[in-house]
């Protein structure tokens, strides 16, 4: 089977070679080492064991060890490192994109094991964010990969059992200048495997850069020590062949990557308890994966400037607290990206779920997101958003805004407005009305006379006849229009469309979750459509983008699918 290319290193300022990116001398962040990483049967990929500890700490002590040998060879040689930060980081960047979106190649159907050492297993405990792409994960996964990806006209054709992506994603960088020089066939295919891990770590102080780590798969080690060197052309950088595996890290000397093949021999990222029961609790790796402790992380990631575009980050978790381990997967004709948070100070607020609210929208919604127990979230949160919104924009203009926004609806804030998002709040998109007007419509349980007020308030500000208000026995619709307000109240059956359940994973469980019917929306405005006749083929060919959002405690599980014809 073929793998993917990734090439990715980056020069920046090193701390004190004298001590390991752990944060202290010969520490490991003070964390315990804990047995080898074992997931669950789910995670097939992991059947193979990993590099053991012992050998990774034999490595770095080994006699006569110099970061000048063979071993560790530039990888990318050349001074100037700031200004090759830029080129670094989007050398990263593109292949985990390209190699992730496969256009121009696919999986084959040879060699499905899935099994292997995976690159967490050559990393240090002391990470603090991690991203990998795999492309020999499990059979299901490659099989359902190339299901999806000829369900497009654009890529079917490009699509073969036996396509090298790695070839595919070299060939884009030297088109882009990167790598000239360097002949794939000779200098890259007969050594480079299937996957690629970034990770990042703690410099050796506080006020030294953190290190990002690349680890690419070797499946001939002397090939690649003999090749390494090849490579060294723009980027300054050096690379260490441990075990199944070419750690590089920045710094041509190699203290860098001396620090940090240390800390891995002290612990590796896949010996982490932290990050064994994350990714456990996550499941299927799928083609790629993430992992962030986001209390430790996210103060670095400004130190990084672009190259923090490469790690995942808090957009992953909107709580910006705990750690969060996300997987693309493959799931039939359909594309997942699935997250589980743990440790997150923010928690999910009552009782309520968006199931029965969500699915009981009418059938022919277009696009539409629910939010459970929506009035008490406001009032947990308010706190912290008006601290925000007071550092935003000052004092007074918050003070000033506040106002007119009470004065202009009637109502109080946050008072008022959590009590009329109630414990069940939803937004709908119908798609247009025959008179041209956009059908909307908000839909809860919040307090009648609050919403009374705001539907009564937002027709004095637009024109009477545009807000309409249908109180109902434990459900109530505002809605631009008359008669959308009517469809809504006795429409329903969305639930059951199969659109809607292929995309929206568990949404009896959810807190949150939104639909967009994706073919829906095609057909209604496909006469505003700039698109041309090829990007038309490939939309005609989606169904439904779906997410949902569920948890208890300090943990969550986000979903986001799109599923296709």
């Amino acid at each position: 089977m073929s793998g993917s290319l990734f090439e990715p290193n980056r020069a920046e300022g090193s701390g004190d070679p004298s001590r390991d990116p752990s944060g202290a001398p010969g520490g490991t962040g003070g964390e315990t080492p804990v047995g080898p990483y074992r997931p669950s049967s789910y995670q097939s990929q992991y059947a193979s064991g990993y590099p053991s500890r012992e050998a990774l700490a034999a490595h770095a002590a080994q006699p006569g060890h110099d970061p000048h040998d063979e071993d560790a060879a530039p990888l990318l040689g050349g001074p100037e490192p700031a200004r090759r930060r830029g080129r670094t980081v989007a050398l990263v960047g593109g292949l985990l994109g390209i190699v992730v979106l496969g256009s121009g190649g696919a999986f084959a159907y040879s060699a499905l094991s899935g099994g292997g050492a995976q690159p967490e297993s050559v990393l240090p405990s002391t990470a603090v964010a991690f991203a990998k792409v795999d492309l020999d994960p499990s059979a299901g996964q490659k099989i359902d990969a190339v299901r999806f990806l000829r369900t497009f006209p654009k890529v079917k054709g490009k699509v073969s059992e036996d396509a090298d992506l790695r070839k595919v994603a070299f060939e884009a960088l030297q088109k882009d200048g990167t790598l000239k020089g360097v002949d794939y066939a000779k200098d890259v295919e007969p050594w480079l495997g299937q996957r690629l891990g970034v990770a990042l770590v703690p410099g050796a102080s506080a006020k030294d850069e953190p290190t990002p780590v690349i680890a690419l798969a070797v499946t001939d080690g002397d090939a690649a020590r003999k090749s390494l060197p090849s490579l060294a052309t723009g980027l300054g950088g050096a690379c260490r062949v441990l075990e199944d595996y070419a750690v590089c890290t920045q710094g041509k000397d190699g203290a860098v990557l001396d620090g940090v093949v240390t800390a891995t021999g002290k612990g590796t990222l896949a010996d982490s308890a932290d990050f064994r029961k994350d990714m456990a609790d996550l499941g299927e790796d799928g083609v790629a994966a993430a992992w962030f402790d986001s209390d430790k992380a996210t103060p670095l990631m400004a130190t990084l400037g672009g190259a923090a575009g490469v790690l995942p980050s808090g957009a992953a978790n909107p709580t910006g607290s705990g750690r969060t381990a996300v997987a693309l997967r493959f799931d039939g004709p359909n594309l997942e990206l699935a997250g589980h948070v743990n440790g997150a100070k923010t928690q999910f607020m009552g009782t309520q779920r968006v199931g029965a609210a969500l699915s009981g929208l009418p059938d022919d919604t277009l696009a539409a997101i629910s939010v459970a127990n929506a009035g008490d979230q406001l009032k947990a949160a308010w706190p912290e958003m008006e601290k925000g919104l007071r550092t935003t924009l000052g004092s007074q203009q918050f003070e000033d805004g506040l106002s007119q926004v009470q004065d202009a609806l009637g109502i109080s804030v946050p008072q008022d407005l959590a009590a009329a998002l109630g414990s069940q709040f939803t937004v709908a998109f119908g798609g247009m009305g025959t008179d041209g007007a956009p059908k909307v419509a908000v839909v809860g349980n919040g307090d009648q006379a609050v919403l009374q007020k705001i539907a009564t308030a937002g027709s004095a500000l637009t024109s009477p006849d545009e807000l309409a208000f249908r109180p109902g026995q434990g459900r109530s619709v505002l809605a631009l229009t008359d008669d959308y307000a009517t469809e809504v109240a006795t429409g329903k059956g969305l639930g059951g469309m199969p659109g809607f359940k292929d995309s929206v994973r568990d949404v009896d469980k959810a807190r949150v979750a939104g639909y967009v019917d994706i073919s829906g929306l095609v057909a209604a405005f496909k006469d505003e459509s700039g698109s041309s006749k090829q990007d038309a083929a490939d939309i005609a060919n989606l169904a439904a983008l779906g997410f949902s959002a569920s948890g208890e405690g300090n943990s969550a599980d986000f979903s986001v699918r799109l599923t296709t014809k």
